[in-house]
Order: C-alpha cells, then structure tokens, then sequence
C-alpha cells in the first residue's frame, strides 16, 4: 500500500529515536512532536505543529521555516504556526540567521499565524532569527524566554507578549503595523537596545481582557503601574507613521517609559508621537523623562 508523503513524513517523527535530527524537505504540518528534536535546511509547514510539553525543538543556524498560507477559518490570517508548550532553542548567528517567514511566492503581512510560547515550562532562547509576513512574528504568554538580535519586519505585530518573564534586547523592529505589543499586568519584563522605528505603531500598550484584581495603582493616583515589573529603557522609539507610543482604551495606569530616544529631543514634537492621557482624558499618562538627548549607541542587532 502506497503511503502518501505527507502521512509518512509524519509516521517519521513519531517513530524518530530520542534527540533525533530532522532535515525534511517536504511540507509538514498538524502534528506533534513528543521528543527533543532539531531542525535544520528548509521546513515547509502547513498547518500547526505543537512542541509538547516537556519537549525541546531545536533549529539550528541558517535554517528556514516557511509556512504556507491555509485560512480554513476565513478570518484574514494564515493558520500556520509553531505551538510550543515544551522549550524552544532557536539560536541563529549573525551570518547564519534562523528565518521563519511565508511560503507563498507573493508574501504578505497575516499569511501565517504565529511562533507561540504558551505555559510553556522551560526557559526559550530566540536569537538571530527573522520573522517575517506573519499575523504575530512570536507571541510570548505564561511562559519564559529571551528574545535577543532578531529582526522582526513586514508582519500584522512584531512581538506580543502578556503575562511573562522575558528578556527582549537588541532587536530590529520595523515595517510592521504593531511594533509591540502587550498588556498591563505584565512582569518581569525588560526591553532594552532596541530599534523600534517604521511601523503604524511603535508599542502599543492594550487591555488585557482579563476580569483581574487591579493590583496596581488601584486608586489611579497617577503613579505608574510598571516600577519592578516592565523595564522599558534605552531605546530608539522613532519614526513610526502613526505613535510611537499608544495607551489603548482602559489603560488608565502611568507608564513609566524613561531613558529612551524619541527621534529628537523637542519635547512638544516627542509628544505628538504619543497616544496617552494628552489625547484622552480615561488614560494614563506616558512618564518619558529624563529621555536620552541623543540616539542610544549600542541598540539593535549584534553581530
């Protein structure tokens, strides 16, 4: 009986001894993987593949992962995606970057989902690599990890997170619609030395949507909710077409966001990049002094 290509390419993870080495050169896709595994040359996905729990997917240097578009749901954005409930263990090098990007010949912004780190019970490491054309280059939640030298272009959001301990330093963000992106109730959280400039927006700062206790600044006396838990420092925050900066509706906690470079040092120009309580009244406000007088040497991508 004849075994169709994608089945036996799946029958292969599953029998795969521990450690194993994969190289596929073919699609893959709705699977999951339940051992440690490494990932080299070209992964063609379509569909979603979850690292399960306890599990480490390892890629090694100058591999591409290209997801092909499939929106079974009709909703506007690519299915694909990497779950990772396990750890991932991305480590690219500045001449051999790990890319995750789109499949298709045309690629566009929303063509596949997401790289997701969810509950995930390991500390990941994400470095030197390139995300590309997706809803969400990586999504960060419940989870640990540190997002180092990587280059987040052309995708809906760069990077989001939410409840997390996460390092993101020395990244390139740009010509994304949403820079970053993340919720308040957030900690610890540090970004530092990055380039986040040529996007709609910046950072963008939304309600999570959880019905939660609001530990912070409950009496909304002005002071900034984010002291010990979001450290957002020495970064060049400019040119993005829209804000550098947004407070979406319901923040109306301050936000400490000192020691950054705004473009230029015009305090009144800095302002008018930045949605916050100037605008509307219901928010907080964005506490940016002292701001760096002049652009942050050392931000972005290491080599």
């Amino acid at each position: 009986m004849k075994i169709p290509l994608k089945r036996f390419i799946l029958i292969l993870f599953f029998l795969l001894p521990l450690n194993a080495s994969v190289t596929p050169g073919a699609e893959i896709g709705n699977m999951v993987i339940h051992r440690d595994t490494t990932w080299s040359g070209r992964i063609i996905i379509k569909g979603v593949v979850v690292v399960g729990r306890g599990v480490t997917l390892s890629i090694s240097p100058g591999t591409i992962i290209a997801f092909r578009r499939l929106d079974q749901n009709d909703d506007g954005v690519g299915d694909g995606e990497i779950r990772v409930l396990g750890r991932l263990l991305a480590k690219g090098s500045a001449i051999r970057p790990i890319t995750f990007r789109s499949a298709e010949f045309n690629p566009r912004p929303r063509d596949w989902s997401y790289v997701l780190l969810f509950t995930s019970g390991q500390k990941s490491v994400i470095d030197h690599c390139r995300f590309q054309y997706a809803f969400s280059g990586l999504q960060v939640h419940f989870s640990t990890a540190t997002v180092t030298n990587c280059l987040f272009s052309n995708n809906n959001e760069g990077l989001r997170f939410g409840r997390a301990k996460l390092k993101i330093n020395h990244n390139e963000f740009r010509d994304n619609n949403i820079g970053i992106r993340f919720t308040r109730m957030e900690g610890p959280v540090e970004i530092k030395f990055n380039n986040i400039s040529h996007n709609h927006i910046g950072i963008f700062l939304v309600p999570s949507g959880q019905n939660i206790v609001d530990f912070f600044d409950p009496g909304h006396t002005g002071q900034p909710w984010n002291e010990g838990h979001l450290a957002i420092i020495n970064n060049n925050i400019y040119a993005n077409d829209d804000y550098n900066l947004k407070l979406g509706a319901k923040q109306k906690w301050n936000l400490q966001i000192s020691g950054n470079w705004w473009g230029g040092d015009n305090h009144r120009i800095i302002r008018a990049g930045i949605f916050d309580r100037q605008r509307d009244p219901d928010l907080g406000k964005a506490l940016i002094t002292p701001l760096s007088a002049t652009r942050i040497t050392g931000a972005g991508i290491k080599n």
